[in-house]
């Protein structure tokens, strides 16, 4: 079918109709090999010649743009190779991959390991292959027919259709693009699996010129059927027969002689547009060599001004350390001296009394009546100072000790030591939350804080001023008595950042309004109440009333306080006063028995208790208020249990942390609804609703309480980092009020309206390091379960309001 175009198009001959389908299809896989057909519409005629020459292996993202210019160079002229590059022989079925590298179909099928794929051997590109494989790719005919114009001008061919590699092809079989040698000859007339295939001697005279027999080929799906149709709509070549599946109101379907020239004409054209972007790309290349030169200078800047910051930071850290050594000292000698005072002052009493008690016996033993009352005027004052003198001699008057927060350090390190500003893609970066100094105040001259006043000289001189500290360093007028925190996601801390205000009184009384949400004051900013507990109780052990972990705490209708023993395996049961009351639950599987229960929750009108296990039961167990044993279910379900609480209709909504998962049962164990929360929870451990089906979960990672519906939907925020640092859990009260509890610092109560207003906040007078869980009496009082296994009772107070101070 095929004999030699290369010798003609490159003489300029007319295109003929004929010669536009072989000339598509073998110009397309030129050009995709590496060869590139010039269109001449003065000539209406195409001419080969040989490509730019491809960017080396090696050739990095950033190279040199001289590398990018030699793709636009003019390359001297090379021929098509003919030999495969990985059996180094010439190609026999060449079969080009989609990423458009050629290989002997022989050698694709050998390194196949996939039907569906195959992964290049020069590229390493995966490669989706037809559903008949390796055979179904489409063939290199732009090799096929410089190997067909070699065949007439050099030395015969080997035949490539058998095993014989010795003897000489005579003949070309177009259908399974092989070379033959007389006896496949042979078996192509009288076999019928070669039925139908167009064999031409390579001696006959019709192969140096070109015909049209020579220019048709076949179909792919149907042998005997020559493709003489292109459809526009699938952008692929068509048979008779293939055409039938493509109608003509849903595809545009043309012959191959009155649409091939204008389609090849559209390919060249797209040829040299694609062409024209190697410029674009050269510009590119070079504006990314600039790119990365400023990168690395920025990286190298930045890593240097890390370590300048870090030296200050050592510095500051280090005067403060020299400073509270000097001021301990100073207090250390003070309280050394009046010890010793004291020491001498004793001394001299203890010698007073001596020398008093031994004239008074000798007078006494030896004197009369009124010898002795002469006396009396003498002694009674001495007598009295001696008697009325009591030496301070308390030991918390001689204590010294150093408060640390290592937490609040971390913290400081972290907000105040600086950031990365990444403008990437050239997106301006949002700009630095204000920091907030705990109990400091900042002015233009000193720093105030923890009531001792540093001098600012000692960051003016590193940084020349300090303004120049940046987003860091604020001066009183710059200082926001509120950041803005979110009720909702549209209005979380917008732009990334929280709006400030203008300069307003240092100390603001709002009274008796609430705090709109888009006003919090930072933490160290609110004048929080302080609260005392009124009754504590528990202690480390097995016995009751002790606790190896108490992990979890609720508050029935009795006002009986209910702790999970999470370590002792069991419930406690405590009265309002702390009085122990009973308890229930042993170490084991079996009904009746708990395994590491963590937290627990009251069904109020029926009194029924809802405890949680942790791993490895992970599950839900139902005790009516007696203790007695009603169900277990939820091992098969639940994961992670780390919050519950019970509706008014006595569901049971179980938080989950890890999988960040919220779980609605019934009292029977039937799962209501399921939702997760990954996309906005990052450490869930309380949880507790209200009539309107929503459900609020404090985040103690996050800083803030998460508000959803019962189909899981974000409705809003309440609080945030600054205002309710890390808290330990949430509690509604009889004013449908939501408390956010936390220990940061102090045990730390926080109020807000159920949409997210600031009401109140208070904090404990006794700091505790380490919290479990919280729940509300109606006294208006709450239990908070500490780690030093104790339960504390504190009623706070609210007083309308809050004032705010810096």
């Amino acid at each position: 079918m095929v004999a030699s175009p290369v010798g003609r198009y490159a003489s300029g001959g007319n295109l003929d109709f004929q010669d536009v389908n072989l000339s598509q299809n073998g110009m397309f896989e030129v050009i995709r090999h590496g060869l590139q057909w010039n269109y001449q519409p003065s000539k209406t005629a195409l001419i080969m010649t040989s490509p730019s020459s491809s960017l080396p292996d090696s050739c990095s993202l950033f190279g040199s743009p001289s590398q990018i210019d030699s793709i636009v160079d003019d390359i001297p002229p090379e021929e098509c190779s003919t030999y495969c590059s990985l059996c180094h022989e010439k190609f026999t079925s060449p079969k080009v991959l989609p990423c458009l590298h050629t290989f002997c179909k022989a050698c694709l099928e050998r390194v196949q390991d996939n039907c569906e794929k195959l992964k290049c051997p020069k590229c390493e590109h995966d490669c989706a292959l037809p559903p008949q494989g390796v055979s179904g790719l489409l063939s290199d005919y732009a090799v096929i027919n410089v190997l067909e114009s070699d065949a007439i001008e050099r030395p015969p061919l080997s035949c490539t259709g058998c095993k014989t590699k010795d003897t000489h092809a005579v003949a070309r079989c177009f259908n399974c693009a092989n070379y033959l040698c007389p006896n496949c000859v042979m078996a192509h007339q009288f076999m019928h699996c070669f039925e139908g295939h167009t064999v031409i001697d390579l001696k006959d005279e019709s192969m140096n010129g070109v015909t049209a027999a020579d220019k048709l080929l076949h179909c792919p799906r149907h042998d005997r059927e020559i493709l003489r149709f292109f459809c526009r709509t699938c952008n692929i070549p068509l048979c008779k027969e293939c055409s039938l599946d493509h109608p003509a109101g849903l595809h545009d379907c043309e012959h191959i002689s009155e649409c091939g020239q204008r389609q090849i004409e559209l390919l060249i054209e797209r040829i040299e547009k694609s062409r024209n972007k190697i410029n674009d790309f050269k510009i590119a290349g070079k504006s990314v060599d600039h790119l990365l030169s400023c990168l690395e200078m920025s990286y190298h800047k930045a890593n240097a001004e890390i370590d300048e910051t870090f030296k200050f930071f050592y510095s500051v850290v280090d005067d403060r350390k020299d400073e509270l050594k000097k001021e301990l000292e100073d207090l250390y000698n003070t309280k050394k001296v009046s010890l010793v005072l004291m020491s001498n002052k004793v001394q001299e009493m203890a010698e007073n009394v001596k020398n008093m008690s031994s004239f008074a016996e000798r007078i006494l033993k030896n004197s009369s009546t009124s010898q002795i009352l002469a006396y009396k005027h003498l002694l009674d004052p001495k007598l009295h100072c001696i008697v009325s003198f009591n030496p301070d001699v308390n030991v918390q008057t001689i204590d010294l000790e150093f408060i640390s927060n290592y937490q609040a350090i971390q913290n400081a390190v972290r907000n105040t030591f600086g950031y990365i500003r990444n403008n990437f893609e050239g997106t301006p970066a949002p700009k630095p939350l204000p920091i907030a100094r705990p109990n400091s105040v900042v002015n233009s001259d000193f720093t105030y804080q923890n009531g001792h006043a540093y001098d600012s000289n000692i960051i003016s001189k590193k940084f020349g001023s300090a303004n120049s500290l940046g987003p860091f360093t604020t001066s009183l007028s710059d200082i926001s008595p509120y950041e803005k925190w979110s009720n909702g996601p549209e209005n979380m801390f917008q732009n990334g950042t929280a709006e400030t205000f203008s300069t307003i009184d240092p100390t603001l009384d709002i009274t008796p309004k609430y705090v709109p949400v888009s006003m919090y004051p930072v933490k160290s900013q609110i004048k929080r109440q302080k609260m005392i507990y009124h009754c504590k109780f528990g202690e480390f052990g097995v016995m009751e009333g002790q606790f190896t972990e108490p992990s979890g705490v609720a508050v029935n209708a009795q006002n009986d306080i209910i702790v999970a023993d999470t370590n002792n395996h069991r419930i406690q049961i405590f009265d309002k006063e702390g009085r122990f009351k009973f308890q229930f639950g042993e170490c084991g599987k079996r009904d009746g028995q708990l395994l590491y229960p963590n937290r627990v929750a009251v069904v109020k009108p029926s009194g029924d208790i809802i405890v949680t296990e942790r791993s490895p039961t992970h599950q839900i167990q139902i005790y009516n208020q007696y203790g007695q044993f009603v169900r277990k279910f939820g091992a098969n379900i639940l994961q992670h249990p780390r919050g519950v609480t019970v509706d008014n209709k006595g569901r049971i909504i179980v938080a989950e942390c890890k999988v960040m998962r919220v779980i609605i049962f019934d009292q029977m164990g039937t799962v209501l609804q399921k939702f997760g929360c990954s996309k906005h929870l990052e450490f869930p451990n309380g949880v507790v609703v209200n009539d309107k089906q929503e459900i609020f979960i404090s985040d103690n990672r996050a800083h803030c309480v998460k508000v959803f519906n019962y189909d899981g939907v974000f409705i809003r925020q309440i609080g945030g980092e600054g205002l309710t640092n890390y808290p330990i859990g949430v509690c509604i009260n009889q004013n449908g009020e939501i408390l956010v509890a936390d220990n940061h610092n102090n045990f730390n109560i926080t109020i807000f309206t159920q949409d997210g207003q600031l009401v109140n906040a208070s904090e404990s007078k006794v700091k505790h390091a380490q919290c479990f869980d919280v729940a509300l009496m109606d006294d208006g009082s709450v239990v908070l379960a500490s780690k030093d296994y104790r339960l504390y009772i504190y009623r706070y107070v609210q007083v309308p309001g809050l004032a705010l101070t810096m």
